[in-house]
């Protein structure tokens, strides 16, 4: 692939990830299917992909620092969000951003709620660009392999799409609720232990 190209696809896939409102997965298997319609080299295009989602996803922790700093500023305050400035909410922020990346929409979210929380940029992308490497490597090889059977890996990316967002919101209502039943259980129990001792 010459120069030109290696751009051209980097910008393609900035754009598309930047203003489509379509799975990002669907890009980078899209991506990885021209190249055999194109006769590119698979390296220098998959390099260009990776470079661009890497870019875009970067860009949301550059917005999230700069933009969300005053709500951040906000929120610091709120007992239920001090948690993520202690060494235990660093580790679990690592978590997340390393599994972000597999689930659509999320994947742009956290890179901002961690630049807001003035995640470290180093350790952002320390902890970041592996994973994002690994889905776009996932997903552009996907495209290659199977570039005849397009067809079938967009509608089965769509179907994963809607799957891994409701099983994604299914985790965090669960969660909210066991939470509260138990603080609700905690508060109760504290409340009949001062009525014995009175």
């Amino acid at each position: 692939m010459v120069a030109g190209g290696f751009i051209s696809s980097f910008v393609t896939v900035v754009k598309e990830m930047a203003s489509k409102l379509i799975p990002d997965e669907m890009i980078v298997i899209t991506a990885g299917a021209q190249v055999t319609h194109y006769g590119q080299s698979v390296g220098q295009a998959f390099l260009s992909v990776y470079l661009a989602a890497a870019s875009v996803l970067t860009f949301c922790y550059i917005l999230g620092a700069i933009l969300g700093t005053p709500v951040a500023g906000w929120l610091r305050h709120r007992r239920q969000f001090r948690f993520i400035r202690t060494p235990r909410g660093h580790q679990a922020m690592n978590w997340i951003l390393c599994l972000s990346i597999f689930f659509p929409v999320v994947r742009h979210v956290v890179p901002f709620l961690a630049g807001m929380y003035r995640f470290r940029l180093r350790h952002f992308l320390l902890v970041f660009l592996p994973s994002s490497f690994l889905w776009t490597l996932h997903y552009f090889l996907a495209g290659y392999w199977m570039s005849d059977k397009i067809d079938l890996l967009v509608a089965g990316i769509y179907r994963y799409s809607k799957i891994s967002l409701v099983g994604l919101l299914i985790v965090v209502v669960l969660y909210a609720l066991v939470r509260h039943m138990i603080r609700w259980g905690s508060t109760g129990t504290g409340e009949k232990n001062r009525r014995e001792y009175s």
